[in-house]
């Protein structure tokens, strides 16, 4: 196994955990029912998040949905801090949360929406501030739910997709919403295009049309880009299983063409997808946890600066 679910400590009170570490080669890993922001709180590091690679600096931040498999790596000495929102929490449970893709990081954003990403660079300080001066503060909820609020409705993959974000009608992100849930549950299966037409209730050519307006430019490569982000988990949390056949369990009906997508999205085939991870392994160190009563003073020096720094940028602008 090149990768493993971690499930943070969730206490069923709190929307939200907080852990400050640092880290120097992290365990690839993914958690269920999470939405996780990593910040850097101080120096920089390089967070691995499925296909890409992020370099943070301080106060830079990445989110990663549930199921991305990822892993925060220094040479140098940092402070970080991770953020997990638990979608099993009242406070989100049950409105679709872990239905959706989110594409939101600070390093690499539309500039139309770099407001939205200092506002939520704010809140997650915000939020820290509180969580670890007295974690019964009420405003834990208030900025939690604000922050998932923030990357629901401007970072989500409907927003990234969309080109024009003046041509479509607010509904249509509802209804976009919908069909993507539709396609994650059915994903493995044969669908097309008129299925989702009968879901919605949407003529053949209304849903063309907003596709070829997307970057996608077409509904397949959509469907293509849902299977082989499911596939990697098969390829590194199940090591034993051909890579022909991982294909074949997310939905592609020929081994070649999934090569040809996964290649696509990540740059080089699945082969050598966990060739990567496993030789990334071979050196994993386990990160330094900060007990938060010990550093506080290091902690609220780290914020008050990231604090003006991000103000200071906000003024600038």
């Amino acid at each position: 196994m090149f990768a493993k679910q971690i499930t943070p400590n969730f206490d069923g009170t709190l929307p939200v955990v907080i852990t400050i570490y640092k880290s120097t080669r992290q365990v690839p890993h993914y958690h269920n029912d999470t939405i996780e922001t990593v910040m850097c709180l101080r120096g920089s590091a390089t967070v691995y998040n499925m296909h890409e690679k992020h370099i943070l600096h301080a106060g830079d931040i990445i989110q990663t949905d549930m199921f991305d498999i990822h892993s925060v790596t220094s040479d140098e000495e940092n402070l970080m801090v991770s953020f997990h929102f638990n979608l099993n929490h009242p406070l989100f449970s049950g409105k679709g949360y872990n239905l959706l893709y989110y594409i939101c990081s600070s390093n690499d954003t539309d500039p139309k929406r770099l407001h939205h990403i200092n506002r939520i660079r704010m809140l997650l300080l915000a939020l820290l501030s509180c969580y670890i001066n007295d974690n019964c503060d009420p405003r834990i909820t208030d900025f939690s739910e604000k922050i998932l609020g923030i990357i629901r409705k401007h970072f989500q993959y409907y927003n990234h997709i969309n080109v024009d974000e003046e041509m479509y009608p607010p509904e249509m992100m509802d209804r976009f919403e919908r069909i993507m849930a539709y396609m994650l549950e059915h994903y493995a299966e044969k669908i097309t295009m008129h299925d989702i037409c009968e879901q919605e209730h949407i003529s053949y050519n209304y849903l063309s049309r907003f596709f070829k307006e997307s970057s996608l430019k077409t509904f397949r490569n959509f469907l293509h880009e849902i299977r082989v982000y499911h596939s990697e988990h098969l390829l590194l949390c199940h090591p034993d299983i051909p890579v022909p056949d991982i294909g074949y369990q997310v939905g592609f009906s020929d081994p070649k063409f999934f090569y040809r997508e996964f290649k696509k999205k990540h740059g080089h085939t699945p082969h050598q997808h966990r060739i990567w991870y496993r030789r990334y392994n071979e050196n994993t160190a386990p990160d330094i946890i900060l007990d938060t009563g010990e550093h506080i003073d290091e902690i609220e020096d780290c914020v008050a600066e990231l604090f003006s720094h991000i103000t200071y940028e906000i003024e600038c602008r």
